[in-house]
């Protein structure tokens, strides 16, 4: 199975989240001439929060995990990964070159592939959040990937 690699993009991206970076020509929500501009990108309802900083080695992957009860964000810091998305899996797994914040909507089935020594990522999800896996029936690994 190989699957192409997808830059990051609204129109494509939109079946699994949202981008976390305001479209051109946003309003800001705060803002002070020549200092600063603030724009709430997503808003959830939460009782906390849950900050995690994953440190991802992993070339390949097995299952995909799912969280049908909270959105995750994944912020990238360092290194190059590619996070694997479904919303109906094993059919229709789609590639996505993690190269900017993003939102992944309750529900769509995830992983993250490193392509390089590691990736740092910062996740930011609900406390109180479930995990279901979905064991994948070949595994993807970075050499599926074009």
């Amino acid at each position: 199975m190989n699957i192409k690699i997808l830059k990051i993009k609204e129109d494509t991206f939109k079946p699994y989240g949202e981008i976390l970076v305001p479209p051109i020509g946003a309003t800001p929500e705060v803002y002070e001439d020549s200092v600063f501009k603030y724009f709430v990108t997503f808003k959830e309802a939460a009782i906390g929060w849950l900050i995690g900083y994953l440190d991802q080695t992993g070339k390949e992957v097995e299952k995909l995990e799912c969280h049908p009860n909270t959105s995750e964000v994944f912020v990238p810091m360092s290194g190059e990964a590619v996070l694997l998305l479904s919303v109906n899996p094993p059919k229709d797994i789609s590639a996505f070159k993690l190269d900017m914040p993003i939102v992944l909507n309750k529900g769509v089935w995830h992983g993250v592939i490193s392509l390089t020594e590691n990736s740092k990522i910062l996740i930011v999800e609900s406390p109180d959040v479930i995990d279901e896996y979905y064991e994948l029936n070949e595994l993807i690994n970075h050499n599926n990937l074009t």
